[in-house]
């Protein structure tokens, strides 16, 4: 007889005589039967609150199992066998009411204990127990803890089926059990898997992470051929996944799915695989030329409204690296002043990020780590970054020249968002524009059509000299002016600083002559090949905000240049040759100007920990898991890092990422020199 909680209000004694049903009844006149006599067991109803834990009889020392799921089996079940108890030994006991150990059964005892807790049972519940002899508790705690043989898996998978197969909902099951949702569904799903590889299973040919990976397919014919075509080394969980999924899109970690959508996807029809096993929820998308159709469909609406900003040309792509960006000229927007409310925006999104990284820095000090709360930090700094790009994206602006011959390339971005790349030249476009440009500044007026010869303008006149005259005449002039310049600094220094501002803020002019044979090489996009985490960084925004005040300050007509500088205060005019001289900075590996960097550096007083740290994307991702370990050593000695050894990578990097950030850790070619 079952011994249910909607049983708890019923006479004891009925329920203590239905658990005695189940034992053989002892008689003084009849003579114990068997191989070996066994002996008298007592059978009471004992209330909750008298039940102990027993140290001493119990054989059981440790449990690490919740008895949440027991409680649930309990509260849908009913007791299904009486706990084993002895009799409290005198003296131990304050209460004048006896109190008995629990031998056997101590998980059930504190399953009770939290039904009561909760309510379901109420507080004079009593318990159906067989009370032992203090020298057979031990012997009794053993048998019952080393007789019991555990259900096979392949069994209780298919338990939850029938039960399913009765009519039984899942979540129901799932309720009555005290297992989740999650945790019925994938029973079932095993349940399903070839009869074939569930035998073999039986059989222990395969383990049971085989097994969830082919539970990947509904296919049987797919998981035997998965199975039984592959080589006996070649059956790794993995391997079962790859090969049930060959052709197939893994959602994890794509741009192109994250840019269209899983949502979309399916409601375009696209069906979605889903590994039930994967704590991730990982997913699989069956069409890939769906999802291409409707990455294409999604870039060219995006493309569509790109177009109305009067751009001479638009084109949609796919995918785009820095390979495919190096047959266009870039052309440098002007950056516009930023509007009241868009100070007052970036204004809040760095307060809010500086809140985020004293909550983050926080976490690194407290006792315990909170995986959830950081994620959460992690989410909105990343929601932060992309407002803040989106407002200092729209300070960008083109003149109407410029977009006459340039275009733009709309794409998708590594993170899975929409990146339109503006302002890009053809080298045909780059020379339209030059021709434009030029025929635009030509002086008019009375005087002759000029035309340009080694350097040196002539009138029409003059072109009937023969050109190595030209060039003689020409040298005179360029070393009379050398001289002449070189007695007058503020315009030597206006020169200079025309050749940077040509190169900086109109670059699609670089290649049009100037006087000063000096021609200065901007290492920005040479860095941002090199480092694709630049655009977000410290030292980035802080070189915009220099070149957005330069920027407001330039006159808007281009021929209005040369005037503007040649008038600028000298200190000024040498804040901003520093400025330009600083954007042809490069000191990537393979430059060969390691020793005029440090030198550099040092003069400056240089200290990389003000300006980079260690995230994820750009440094930890890059590096192994033990060189990741080494770094949080060093960084913070006094804490342990044993915890971080058996982390999966991805694991690893966010925990380290977290205790890294405001350490000033620096790996070895960031630091400075000390010699």
């Amino acid at each position: 007889m079952e011994y249910t909680t909607e049983q708890a209000t019923q006479p004891v004694q009925g329920l203590v005589n239905g658990h005695l049903n189940g034992f053989a009844k002892t008689n003084a006149d009849e003579p114990p039967r068997g191989p070996a006599a066994v002996p008298a067991r007592t059978m009471r109803a004992i209330a909750l609150a008298q039940l102990l834990p027993s140290p001493k009889h119990n054989v059981r020392r440790h449990s690490a199992a919740s008895v949440e799921e027991l409680a649930a089996l309990i509260a849908s079940q009913g007791l299904l066998h009486p706990l084993i108890v002895t009799s409290q030994e005198a003296g131990r006991g304050k209460s004048k009411q006896p109190r008995f150990e629990v031998a056997a059964g101590e998980r059930r005892r504190r399953a009770l204990l939290l039904l009561q807790q909760r309510g379901q049972l109420p507080q004079t519940h009593q318990v159906a127990c067989e009370l032992v002899p203090p020298e057979r508790a031990l012997e009794l705690s053993l048998a019952e803890n080393s007789g019991r043989e555990a259900m096979h898996p392949a069994d209780e998978f298919e338990a939850f089926q029938a039960l399913i197969a009765q009519g039984k909902g899942i979540e129901d099951v799932a309720a009555r059990f005290g297992v989740s949702v999650l945790t019925v569904q994938r029973r079932l799903k095993l349940s399903a898997v070839s009869p074939r590889l569930l035998a073999l299973y039986r059989e222990d040919g395969i383990n049971l992470d085989q097994l969830m990976a082919l539970a990947l397919s509904d296919d049987h014919g797919a998981q035997e051929r998965a199975w039984f075509e592959a080589s006996s080394w070649d059956r790794a969980p993995a391997s079962l996944r790859r090969r049930l999924t060959a052709g197939e899109v893994e959602v994890a970690g794509n741009a192109l799915v994250r840019f269209v959508g899983v949502e979309a996807y399916e409601a375009a029809g696209g069906v979605v695989r889903r590994d039930l096993f994967d704590d991730e929820q990982g997913r699989y998308l069956n069409d890939a030329a769906l999802l291409e159709r409707l990455a294409t469909e999604k870039l060219d609406g995006l493309a569509a409204t790109v177009r109305e900003e009067g751009w001479a040309w638009v084109e949609a792509r796919m995918e785009l690296d820095s390979r495919g960006l190096r047959q266009f000229t870039p052309c440098e927007p002007q950056l516009r002043k930023p509007t009241a409310q868009e100070k007052a925006d970036l204004a809040e999104l760095a307060a809010r990020d500086q809140e985020l990284e004293h909550q983050s820095r926080a976490m690194d000090e407290a006792p315990e780590w909170d995986a959830d709360q950081a994620e959460c930090i992690a989410v909105e700094q990343e929601d932060i970054a992309a407002r803040r790009k989106a407002i200092q994206d729209a300070l960008k602006c083109w003149t109407a020249e410029v977009r006459a011959h340039a275009g733009v390339i709309v794409t998708t971005a590594r993170t899975g968002g929409p990146e339109i790349i503006r302002g890009l030249l053809r080298d045909t476009d780059r020379k339209a524009l030059v021709a434009a440009r030029g025929a635009a500044t030509e002086v008019a007026g009375p005087a002759p059509e000029k035309s340009v010869v080694a350097g040196a303008e002539v009138d029409k006149e003059r072109t009937e000299l023969s050109d190595s005259l030209l060039k003689r005449l020409g040298a005179h002039r360029s070393l009379a002016l050398q001289a002449m310049l070189a007695q007058q600094p503020q315009v030597a220094l206006a020169a200079l600083a025309m050749v940077f501002l040509q190169s900086l803020f109109d670059e699609v002019s670089y290649h049009t002559p100037l006087a000063l044979q000096v021609r200065p090489q901007t290492a920005k996009h040479a860095l941002t090949a090199a480092a694709d985490d630049l655009k977000d960084s410290t030292a980035r925004r802080a070189m915009d905000a220099i070149r957005l005040s330069w920027a407001g300050k330039l006159p808007e007509r281009r021929a209005d240049w040369w005037d503007w500088v040649l008038a600028l205060p000298q200190a000024e005019l040498i804040e901003l040759l520093a400025f330009g001289a600083a954007s042809t900075l490069n000191v990537l590996p393979g430059t060969g100007v390691i020793g005029d960097a440090n030198a550099l550096a040092k003069a400056v007083g240089l200290d990389m920990a003000d300006w980079w740290e260690p995230t994820a994307p750009g440094f930890l991702s890059h590096v192994s898991k033990a060189q990741i370990v080494q770094a949080v050593r060093e960084a913070d000695p006094g804490q342990g890092t044993e915890a971080l050894l058996p982390l999966k990578k991805e694991q690893l990097v966010a925990q380290a990422e977290m205790r890294l950030a405001g350490k000033r850790w620096l790996p070895a070619p960031l630091r400075q020199p000390t010699g």
